[in-house]
């Protein structure tokens, strides 16, 4: 059997070279990851590492040289494209360990020094520049202890740093799919108990990395704990709760083995989260109502979406996280409200800022990059524009501002613009600007600097003058002074010249047409240009390591700017729109049980449907929490529902609401089961899925909790699904008391809610005129007649001739099982489509056929649907 391994090779007594060997040596360091091993300008990757990655990059597998009679397989990447290709296995829930080069090849006495510098990960890429700006990249560590989940999570390219104690699986599992981690950090065995829990990591395809026990116990770890937490700090916030110290501790050592890094500065404060006086609400919920996308190229069509008209990076981040963690208190929503409030009072304020934050870079990232060893000259002028942007917008925002707000802390203004002030000083603007140039540092800065680049510059000038000198004292007129990396300096003279050199010429090269030579003075003269050049370079280096080292010594007060400046984007753009969509400020009672609404709108169907919008209105209260809404498709239902629980959600933001007015209680869970479908991976059906849903909400709802409740009891008989949805709709009035909308096509239930203590009915209005339909959209306090499927049927495009054989159908149903004895249930329906004369099928509905035959249903969101159906709409003919 050929020998494919480096073990292999090892174990078989075959000698290697001083290259491979220092290869070996790090590569059992990093068993089970991707080595890139650089030499000179390329990553390079052997023996069954080159083929996998290959494989993966899809790049060429080729041999270096062979041990014995085994050829060593080899694969590389250019150093130059490095980011794309390192990316790609990450993306794959892969890691590479980044060895470098660590000491000058010219320095180097037998093999150049090299040492992995960095790990790189899905939760810790190579290139920050690459990290979409939008998003968090969260690396989890959790243990399981007393019951708790201890649950970690850490950004490391933004450094935001925070942790939950969560008493039940579905709780943690919901935790997981909301901040959705990159890469979590475990011990073998952990999840063993939790097979919901596995099965996500599973299916997600989460980088899952076992350390030992050893790890997660605080009696050993405290020293790693100290890397992410300084002790006075982890005394003053987690004296109450150091559990949570111990996946911290384990956090740690995973970073600090796997980084070359002293000190990590960008890592925010640690923050342990209470649930407390938060709104709990899920990610099915959050995606369910289309407050976030479904999938990414869905984002505009979410409220999300809509709502972000954030102008940085960190405000982009910072709404998001909004949207994850309403809040349940309702001073801490006043005060945001206020901050709405303040902006919206001050227009011009909001214009202005807004533009000065086009200005504003993404600091949390440069910050991570200082960390890291990787910022450029150009991270640094970013930074110190940001600062200038800060503290023009921070003196007219204190010019406003009427009280402190919890969510702006006070920054250090002072060391910031002194830091601004030292970078201007520094660093050179000028485009191209580099630390191979010796051009990055600004002249006038330092003058033993200043004289090492006058030497580096006037080079030219003083080799033309030896240059004439030669040229006047041989007569040799072509003769010229050359350059390159592999001879340096030399002098070149033709073949037909030779008999004019001097004999203090020493020659050093022979070419065809020419000989080349040096001399003293010019071998002289590259030492002193070689040395001056060297010391540039190393001067202009260390006056820019000190420039980041001033930088990391202000990281704290630099992650209160970020944190402040994305605050700030964030509640500009949540009063912009306010104000360009006519939300209003909604009321918080925090003794009543109230939903009311006064011309409530679906911020994303007006903005989408470009016709009138008819606002709603609607009261639930202490005394009426249960609304029940009947009547037909297409006539609103939904909307009105998802209206309202957006409003709420909204509000516990802290955001204005879509409406003229909205007087709301804290709701402490907000529910959503809508339309589902069936779950085949998990072989759930439709019904299946309506029933866990259902079950999870009469489990976790309280009196406090906001349910919407849509259709439920498909998918079986309908004798069960009605006796379903009679049951539950009883157990929400008399037991769980929780403001309820919920929308049904049961019209028996009509009667069971109007009979009901804290119930009562609801739907959509509709007229019927001249034998047509006319959908109003209005919400009023009644139980629906009608359900009018037939007639939607029709617009639907069903064939008349079953529309008619439908009419006939259900007269006879009605005779035999009239619905609540409604004698109007058959007063519009029949009739409606008797005697309609066969007819040559018009352009219009031609044109409808084809938009319908263009588009999939099954891929798209509801404001898709709704999009599609408004043009299908202005397709119609005038009536």
């Amino acid at each position: 059997m050929s020998l494919t391994t480096l073990d292999q090779i090892i174990q078989s007594g075959q000698k290697l070279t001083p290259m491979m060997e220092q290869y070996y040596k790090l590569k059992k360091q990093y068993p089970d990851i991707f080595l890139l091993y650089r030499m000179g300008d390329f990553y390079e990757v052997f023996f069954e590492d080159a083929v996998e990655v290959s494989k993966i990059l899809n790049i060429t597998l080729t041999h270096r040289g062979s041990i014995g009679e085994i050829k060593i397989p080899m694969a590389g990447i250019p150093h130059h494209a490095a980011s794309s290709y390192i990316d790609k296995l990450t993306s794959r829930g892969l890691k590479a360990a980044i060895c470098e080069q660590i000491e000058d090849p010219k320095d180097a006495i037998g093999i150049v020094k090299r040492a992995v510098t960095q790990v790189v990960s899905p939760g810790m890429p190579y290139d920050l520049e690459k990290t979409e700006g939008q998003e968090n990249r969260f690396i989890a560590c959790t243990n399981y202890q007393h019951k708790r989940f201890q649950l970690v999570l850490l950004d490391y390219t933004t450094g935001l740093f925070r942790g939950y104690l969560i008493s039940n699986e579905d709780e943690f599992l919901e935790k997981l799919k909301l901040y959705a981690p990159k890469e979590m950090i475990t011990y073998m065995g952990q999840f063993d108990q939790f097979p919901k829990v596995l099965e996500y990591i599973k299916t997600q395809n989460i980088l899952r990395t076992h350390l030992s026990c050893e790890y997660f116990d605080i009696s050993h770890s405290s020293i790693y704990v100290e890397k992410l937490i300084p002790s006075y700090q982890r005394d003053k916030t987690l004296s109450a709760s150091k559990e949570i110290l111990s996946p911290i501790g384990a956090l740690g050592f995973y970073i600090t083995s796997t980084q070359d890094l002293f000190q990590l500065h960008h890592i925010r404060p640690f923050s342990l989260i209470s649930e407390k006086g938060k709104m709990k609400i899920s990610l099915a919920t959050l995606k369910g109502l289309e407050i976030l996308p479904g999938q990414k190229e869905n984002y505009k069509y979410s409220l999300l979406g809509h709502l972000d008209k954030t102008i940085t990076s960190m405000g982009a981040r910072f709404i998001k996280n909004l949207f994850l963690s309403p809040l349940c208190d309702v001073d801490l929503i006043n005060q945001r409200l206020d901050f709405v409030q303040l902006l919206s009072n001050h227009k011009t304020f909001l214009k202005e800022t807004r533009e000065q934050l086009k200005q504003v870079r993404d600091i949390e990232r440069i910050l991570a990059k200082t960390t890291l060893g990787k910022t450029t000259p150009g991270d640094t002028l970013n930074l110190m524009q940001t600062i200038w942007a800060f503290a023009e917008i921070n003196q007219n925002l204190q010019s406003i501002l009427q009280s402190p707000i919890s969510d702006l802390t006070p920054s250090n203004l002072v060391e910031l613009k002194n830091l601004a002030e030292e970078i201007k000083k520094t660093i050179n603007d000028e485009i191209g600007a580099s630390l191979d140039k010796g051009n990055l540092i600004r002249d006038g800065y330092n003058k033993q600097r200043d004289h090492l680049k006058k030497i580096s510059q006037n080079t030219q000038i003083e080799l033309q003058k030896i240059e004439d000198q030669y040229k006047k004292d041989t007569s040799i007129g072509n003769l010229k002074i050359k350059y390159n990396n592999v001879a340096g300096y030399f002098i070149e003279v033709s073949k037909s010249h030779l008999d004019k050199v001097p004999a203090h010429f020493k020659r050093k090269q022979t070419l065809v047409n020419a000989e080349r030579y040096l001399t003293d003075e010019l071998i002289q003269f590259e030492k002193e240009i070689l040395t001056a050049k060297n010391s540039l370079e190393k001067m202009e280096r260390e006056i820019f390591n000190n420039l980041l080292n001033a930088i990391k010594n202000l990281a704290s007060d630099i992650l209160i700017m970020a944190h402040n400046l994305a605050f700030l984007d964030t509640f500009l753009a949540l009063s912009f729109v306010a104000d360009q969509e006519g939300f209003t400020r909604p009321i918080f009672l925090n003794d009543k049980k109230i939903l009311e609404v006064q011309g409530g709108f679906h911020p994303l169907i007006k903005h989408f449907i470009q016709e009138k919008f008819i606002p709603h209105n609607l009261n639930l209260n202490q005394d009426s929490y249960f609304g029940l809404i009947t009547g037909p498709n297409m006539a609103g239902k939904t909307t009105v529902m998802r209206e309202m629980a957006i409003i709420q959600f909204l509000g516990q933001i802290g955001s204005f609401v879509p409406a003229k007015k909205a007087t709301l209680s804290l709701c402490d869970y907000l529910f959503c089961r809508l339309g589902a479908s069936d779950d085949i991976t998990k072989g759930q059906s439709t019904f299946m899925v309506e029933m866990t849903e259902a079950a999870e909400i009469i489990r976790h709802a309280t009196n406090q909790s906001l349910i919407i409740l849509d259709e439920l009891g498909r998918g079986t008989s309908t004798h069960d699904g009605l006796a379903i949805a009679w049951a539950l709709t009883e157990h929400l009035v008399k037991k769980t008391k929780a403001l309820c909308l919920f929308a049904t096509h049961y019209h028996e239930l009509i009667d069971v809610v109007s009979k009901l203590a804290g119930a009562k009915n609801f739907t959509t209005e509709i007229i019927n005129q001249d034998g047509k339909v006319h959908f109003l959209y209005r919400l009023i306090e009644q139980g629906a007649t009608q359900s009018f499927g037939i007639y939607v049927a029709g617009l639907a495009g069903l064939p008349e001739s079953i529309l008619k054989r439908s009419n006939e159908l259900l007269n006879k149903l009605e005779g035999v099982h009239p619905v609540n004895n409604r004698k109007s249930s058959t007063s519009l329906q029949p009739g409606f489509f008797d005697n309609i004369p066969e007819q040559k099928t018009p352009q219009y509905l031609i044109d409808i056929e084809n938009i319908l035959k263009s588009i999939d249903p099954l891929q798209m969101t509801p404001i898709e649907a709704l999009s599609t159906l408004d043009q299908i709409k202005k397709n119609l003919p005038l009536q």
